[in-house]
């Protein structure tokens, strides 16, 4: 079974079925890794990130500090797992393959995307992503949710922003941000992408159905 193509047959049919354009962006699986950690280091060299490292600092934001240990790249690809601290043995991992759906640089090999998830067998859960000519209305969007902008350490506030909770299951959260300022490119691009975890496939359509309502919502007069 080849886990990419069925999800994105899933997401495909959906897509021509409710007028839409969604796409992945991330997919991440949680594992244990005696079990599945040497299949992975057969797929090329994973280099240890530095304590310092950008990478590291983004990984912490998504989950509490104390949960991420140590992560690990696959070579120059954006695939990285991180040891999820579950004291004392460190036996789980999280592998989070990031940017499939960019403009800037090249994505990480679909082949090689299918072949990890071969191993790993599961989704943990994925970043659907929309990308928009145009800026969404956040007002109309602030009518049904809490949006929470993204504050940098210096204190600056950014025209990202957060939907932390959206009382929907399996649509964990949604980001809303200038996809062409954050990747210098021409023009004007917004991207809305909503993380949705996936107990199985024939769940998903109602988390996207739910993603494409808060959307069209982003629409409404702008």
């Amino acid at each position: 079974m080849n886990i990419l193509q069925e999800l994105e047959d899933f997401i495909n049919e959906f897509n021509q079925d409710n007028n839409a354009d969604f796409e992945i962006d991330s997919i991440r699986v949680e594992f244990q890794k005696q079990y599945k950690q040497e299949e992975l280091k057969k797929l090329g060299n994973w280099n240890k990130i530095k304590k310092n490292s950008n990478i590291l600092h983004k990984l912490k934001k998504r989950l509490s500090d104390d949960e991420v240990t140590s992560a690990w790249r696959l070579e120059d690809h954006n695939i990285y797992y991180y040891n999820i601290q579950d004291k004392p043995k460190y036996r789980k991992a999280e592998l989070v393959i990031f940017g499939m759906k960019q403009y800037h640089k090249e994505p990480p090999p679909r082949e090689l995307i299918s072949k990890i998830l071969s191993i790993l067998k599961t989704v943990s859960n994925i970043d659907i992503c929309l990308d928009l000519p145009y800026k969404p209305n956040l007002e109309a969007l602030s009518k049904h949710f809490t949006l929470k902008p993204y504050i940098t350490k210096d204190g600056v506030v950014t025209d990202t922003s957060y939907i932390n909770d959206t009382a929907i299951p399996m649509l964990e959260k949604i980001t809303i941000y200038n996809k062409a300022d954050k990747n210098n490119l021409k023009g004007i691009l917004w991207r809305a992408e909503a993380k949705i975890s996936i107990p199985n496939f024939k769940a998903l359509a109602l988390p996207l159905h739910d993603f494409k309502e808060i959307i069209d919502m982003a629409k409404e007069s702008r």
